[in-house]
């Protein structure tokens, strides 16, 4: 699976990261159909990023209810 955060971003010289995972994304340049420059978009990427993330944040939970 696919996460769809496809978002424009004003500069294609510095990575940017995903509002759910957190993960680093390089903008792409992004053109119309003649061929034209419109801007720079975050790329796709897996959702497995997504679920990592939220197995960490349970585990970490779970540790912290053994450490009481």
């Amino acid at each position: 699976m696919w996460c769809e955060q496809r978002d424009w971003v004003p500069d294609g010289d510095r990575y940017y990261r995903c509002s759910s995972c957190n993960k680093r994304l390089w903008p792409k340049e992004t053109f119309c159909v003649g061929g034209e420059f419109i801007g720079y978009r975050l790329p796709k990427h897996k959702v497995k990023g997504h679920k990592i993330k939220a197995m960490k944040a349970k585990l970490h939970e779970q540790r912290k209810r053994r450490k009481k």
